[in-house]
């Protein structure tokens, strides 16, 4: 079993634990007799710890009188409205070229792979391969390893998709639910980078539950529907369950994994229900299987954008 899996089993046993608390604390005040964690089937709660697992949503926990629901249904995240072109007047990037900067890719594998969307005529939407997808990182709450956990997770991405990227540093933009894709005052006069952050659930609630990281792109219609590419997105990581993962053997694989599924949101892909996909929801694969390597290849096949 690993990290991942491990974290999963301890967080909903004491997520269990902490419900039944509560109800035997509901049960005490309103006299309905002894506490359910005092039945003979019942286990006494461990000392609370805190975990995430790897999530884009998490397993939930839903009470209903003494009933628990445990759900591990983890939809993928809705990729932005469209940024409108008239709300636009960019200049072509320097580092733009007039053909891919990397060559295309021609994964050689055929697995199960969803887009997070599509063009009319068929084609996923994805990055403009002609130029750089620039990205920053936030360094608030990254723990050990954090920077180098990203890059090592971006590196797989650029090989997989044939998609250039270029790390712009540091940053102290902070994550919110609703990025502005244009933010001159702090980038300058083109689309903001892709911001990859650490956040706790208080400070970003999207990361709630058992959520670990949280992901998606930001598209751009010059000219309607088949014209959509993206142009930058958000990458939230739960900076407890980085700060946990990582203390063990194999965690920063584990870690690199939740990145590389996170950024599979951000160039376009969707979930798959094969759980030797990375872009399983919530798979322990920590290299892209035959499904994710074809859906990258084919995020990033597009044609140059102007």
């Amino acid at each position: 079993m690993g990290v991942v899996r491990r974290l999963q089993a301890r967080r909903r046993y004491r997520r269990m634990a902490k419900a039944l608390a509560e109800l035997d604390r509901l049960d005490e005040a309103q006299g309905l007799g002894a506490p359910l964690s005092a039945l003979p089937s019942a286990r006494p709660p461990r000392p609370k710890r805190r975990f995430r697992l790897d999530a884009t949503v998490g397993v939930a926990l839903t009470v209903v009188a003494v009933f628990l629901v445990l759900s591990a249904l983890r939809p993928a995240p809705e990729p932005a409205e469209p940024v409108p072109a008239e709300s636009t007047s960019l200049v072509l990037p320097a580092d733009a070229s007039d053909s891919r900067i990397l060559p295309a890719v021609i994964p050689g594998v055929t697995g199960a792979h969803a887009f997070l969307a599509t063009r009319p005529d068929g084609s996923a939407v994805g990055f403009d391969p002609c130029r750089p997808i620039h990205y920053v990182v936030n360094p608030a709450g990254m723990p050990d390893g954090g920077l180098e956990i990203v890059r090592d997770a971006v590196k797989e991405v650029e090989k997989a998709t044939g998609l250039a990227f270029t790390e712009d540093g540091v940053t102290s933009e902070p994550l919110i639910e609703s990025r502005e894709p244009l933010q001159p005052h702090r980038y300058g006069d083109r689309w903001a980078p892709v911001l990859v952050g650490w956040a706790t659930e208080k400070e970003y609630p999207l990361l709630s539950a058992d959520v670990a990281g949280i992901a998606g792109p930001i598209p751009y219609a010059p000219a309607g529907p088949i014209s959509e590419y993206y142009v930058s997105g958000q990458v939230a990581l739960d900076s407890e369950w980085f700060a946990e993962a990582v203390t063990h053997p194999d965690g920063d694989a584990a870690a690199r994994g939740v990145v590389m599924h996170e950024l599979g949101h951000v160039v376009g892909l969707d979930h798959v229900e094969e759980g030797w996909e990375v872009m399983n929801g919530s798979s322990d694969a920590v290299e892209f299987g035959p499904g994710d390597l074809e859906g990258l290849a084919a995020v990033g096949s597009g044609g140059c954008r102007r």
